[in-house]
Parts: C-alpha cells; sequence; structure tokens
C-alpha cells in the first residue's frame, strides 16, 4: 500500500512537472522567443504602438518587388508641428508634408530600406524629428525602444 502512494506522487509530480513545461512553451513561442514563431505577434504589437504614439505611424509597408517602405505619420498631439523628419534605420524618408495640424496625416517613402522577399520579417529603429509650432521647442521621438516591425510584402 505505501508503495502504491509513492507512485501516485511521483506520476502527479510529473503531470504538474509537464504541464508548467507546455505553458512555458506557449509563452516564449507567443513573446517571440523562438524564431519564426511570435512573429506575428510582435508585429501586431509593434503596430498597436505606433497607431498610438505622439506622432504615431498608423499604416506602414516594405515591398518586396523594389525594397521601399511606404508609411504614413500622423500628428497626435494637440498643437501643430513643423520640420517633420523622419528616419528609418539611418535612412530619411521623404514626405509628402513637413508641417501638420493635430490629426494630419503625411505620406513618406524611403528607397531602398532593406532587402527582402515577400514574407521575410523585418525591425526597424524609427526616429521622429519635429518642432512644436505652439512652443517652438524641438523633439526627437524614438518610440521608447520600440521598433517598427512587419512581414514584407509582395
Amino acid at each position: 500500500m505505501k508503495l502504491q502512494k509513492k507512485a501516485q506522487g511521483a506520476t502527479e509530480y510529473l503531470i504538474i512537472l509537464a504541464i508548467v513545461i507546455i505553458i512555458a512553451l506557449i509563452v516564449v513561442g507567443a513573446m517571440g522567443g523562438i524564431p519564426g514563431i511570435g512573429t506575428g505577434a510582435r508585429s501586431r504589437a509593434s503596430s498597436s504602438f505606433w497607431q498610438t504614439a505622439d506622432i504615431a505611424i498608423p499604416a506602414y509597408a516594405v515591398t518586396a518587388s523594389n525594397d521601399d517602405m511606404v508609411l504614413d505619420v500622423r500628428n497626435n498631439l494637440r498643437n501643430s508641428i513643423s520640420s517633420l523628419t523622419v528616419t528609418v534605420d539611418s535612412d530619411s524618408a521623404t514626405c509628402s508634408q513637413t508641417s501638420l495640424s493635430a490629426g494630419q496625416v503625411a505620406n513618406c517613402t524611403i528607397t531602398d530600406v532593406t532587402s527582402c522577399a515577400a514574407g521575410d520579417a523585418f525591425s526597424f529603429a524609427v526616429s521622429i524629428t519635429y518642432t512644436d509650432d505652439e512652443t517652438s521647442a524641438a523633439y526627437t521621438y524614438t518610440g521608447e525602444g520600440h521598433n517598427l516591425d512587419g512581414k514584407c510584402a509582395t
């Protein structure tokens, strides 16, 4: 009888250990710790962050056919901004406008930002500099360490 209780305890321990390992693998995969797994989650998190930033990037894409990046930049501040410059991994963007009122969007393009095939993942550091028209103060916004993540389009 005593031997059966020891076997039951060992079996319960192994089952609990297996459940903990499975949960840990799911969490690591969702956080992007395993290459190829979790890149979708990282891309969605990046998109969510950049849509709500002070100087937002609500839409962006890298085209595999010509390696160009197209992105929209929106002013989420209450004041107008000017002298807008956008840099993605040390490549400067050409924007349709450099002055934006509150809520206004500018279209920007960067040529030859990367070399990628359709479906390849990318991650770029972003730096946005602008001047607040109300205070004439100059700011640089780097996304608090959040990169612009996504997949190359066709």
